[in-house]
């Protein structure tokens, strides 16, 4: 079985092209719809915590502006 190569996941577009492949896979069948759906929506989460440190470091740049 070939290596697949996964998207970085450190930032927002990483989780996005990760996703964008389980779902392609998914659609032809080559994975397991549960399995698919469990990785996305980890995928989601993940995408909320990276969204969420970078609004932090946003308000913290413009409070130390102040």
């Amino acid at each position: 079985m070939a290596v697949k190569k996964i998207a970085k996941l450190s930032n927002i577009e990483g989780c996005q092209h990760e996703m964008a492949r389980l779902y392609r896979e998914a659609r032809r069948e080559e994975i397991d719809l549960s399995r698919a759906k469990g990785l996305v929506w980890i995928l989601k989460e993940l995408s909320g915590l990276i969204r969420d440190s970078e609004l932090e470091k946003r308000i913290e740049e413009l409070e130390a502006q102040l």
